[in-house]
């Protein structure tokens, strides 16, 4: 695992410019504030097919926690591009064509079982067929109708059958089980990215209660929970693509500072990172966790005069989704163990947890700001958000008088998840004002947050942040 590192960086990282604090009393734990679940996309079924669009985030409540349901935008799977690829005919043998052409229309009217029906008539008919029938990328075409199926079948609420479908189409490219070779074929490398995109998605519908067998490839791992398996080699593979080409060196890997090839997105890597941390957080695996976390942040926000492009605003708000993560890690008292002769640090858990939080927030108000996301706020709040955040309203400068995005929707998406995050951020600092004894505080934070909420339209988030001043107003 690459923990030293960037682990060391985590401990060391400066907290932002100092958070209102009353004075502290002595703390009274309430419930800390849970790993963030980050759900994983859907794979294209498209051959080379890119990054997708991230699905709406949303806000819910469990346990009394607040979660924000964010794109991870991993590499799993999305069905963006699906239908239009589909739609593409000509592309299909013709013996195909029909059954895809039903397939289609039943799903465009929600009639998923017919649709199933069909894409699994078709799915057969392309397996009957020999490959040269199928023209060029022939695996990737059969592997996108098993997409499709199990796609269809996740929207008919059936996550087990799907679940199995993604598992045959991955033994069918690693050549494994009934589809197992004397004499295995080499796998291109977007073929190879088929298999780690297959391996993500049936790593997510274990970690949400589908039976999967656990992934045979040798490794120990550190739990029991088959999803590790997927999650970890979908990872381990991606390395081993990236890397084919670079210098190997002995320390640490950083992602941040390798060299993609085109048929990698930063999305697609950071995204599977990001995934397999939020698989070791909600194990209690801090070691494994904070670091996984950081290195997908180190992929969002390049270093400037770095080979990667500029971080969109999307970037950033995910980017503050990760720092959120990490604070609630620390929060619970997770601090992993630091390398043998490395101080221990001098800042307490839940101090770090509390600027790794600031820091989440800092990003995602300014991220907010400058895309005009926080225009339909009356000017006090959001001149409070921005002295908080430590930028003075006066001198913070304009809003970007273009924001470019694929289209209307997707910008309501990206929206969405920038005042998601940014109101997550504020309720869970207040939290942990709260746990440390800062009433004053912890309620102005909840007030806030309960504005957002107003404005979000949140009304479950809403009703929690009263909760919560309540509670504060009867100590």
């Amino acid at each position: 695992m690459m923990a030293t590192r960037t682990w060391t960086a985590a401990v060391r990282a400066a907290p932002r410019a100092a958070v209102p604090r009353a004075a502290w009393a002595a703390p009274r734990l309430v419930q800390p504030v849970a790993p963030v679940h980050m759900p994983v996309r859907r794979a294209s079924t498209a051959p080379g097919a890119g990054a997708a669009r991230p699905k709406r985030g949303g806000i819910s409540i469990k346990a009394g926690v607040l979660f924000v349901g964010l794109s991870a935008l991993a590499v799993a799977l999305t069905t963006y591009g699906v239908w239009e690829y589909f739609a593409a005919f000509r592309v299909w043998p013709k013996e195909l064509r029909e059954p895809l052409r039903a397939a289609l229309k039943a799903k465009n009217r929600g009639k998923f079982g017919r649709s199933a029906k069909h894409f699994r008539e078709a799915l057969d008919v392309a397996h009957a067929l020999d490959p040269a029938r199928l023209g060029g990328d022939a695996l990737l075409k059969v592997t996108g109708i098993a997409i499709a199926l199990a796609d269809v079948l996740e929207q008919d609420n059936k996550a087990q059958e799907a679940a199995l479908v993604y598992l045959a189409a991955l033994d069918e490219v690693l050549q494994r089980g009934a589809y197992a070779t004397e004499t295995p074929m080499e796998r291109t490398p977007q073929e190879r990215m088929r298999a780690v995109s297959l391996a993500q998605k049936v790593g997510d519908l274990a970690v949400h209660g589908a039976a999967v067998p656990p992934f045979e490839d040798g490794e120990a791992r550190r739990t029991t929970d088959p999803a590790e398996g997927y999650l970890s080699w979908s990872v381990s593979e991606l390395l081993r693509l990236v890397q084919a080409n670079e210098h190997r060196g002995e320390g640490p890997v950083m992602l941040s500072d390798l060299h993609l090839p085109a048929w990698v997105s930063v999305q697609e890597i950071g995204g599977s990172v990001e995934a397999l941390g939020a698989f070791y957080a909600s194990h209690d695996i801090a070691e494994y966790a904070v670091p996984l976390y950081l290195q997908a942040i180190s992929l969002l926000l390049p270093v400037k005069g770095t080979a990667h492009a500029p971080p969109t605003a999307a970037d950033r708000c995910r980017a503050a989704v990760l720092m959120n993560n990490i604070s609630q890690v620390l929060a619970q008292g997770k601090r992993p163990p630091l390398p043998e002769g490395t101080p221990t640090p001098s800042v307490a858990p839940l101090d770090q947890a509390m600027a790794w939080a600031a820091k989440g927030l800092d990003l995602a108000t300014i991220t907010s700001y400058r895309t005009g996301f926080l225009a339909e706020l009356p000017d006090e709040e959001r001149d409070w958000l921005l002295r908080f955040s430590g930028f003075d309203p006066a001198k913070v400068g304009g809003v970007a008088r273009v924001v470019e995005a694929e289209s209307t929707e997707r910008l309501q998406q990206v929206r969405s998840q920038c005042l998601g995050t940014q109101f997550v951020l504020l309720y869970n600092l207040g939290m942990f004002h709260e746990m440390k004894g800062d009433r004053t505080t912890a309620r102005t934070l909840f007030a806030r947050a309960l504005r957002q909420a107003d404005a979000l339209g949140l009304r479950e988030a809403r009703a929690q942040c009263a909760r919560s001043i309540r509670r504060l107003d009867r100590k």
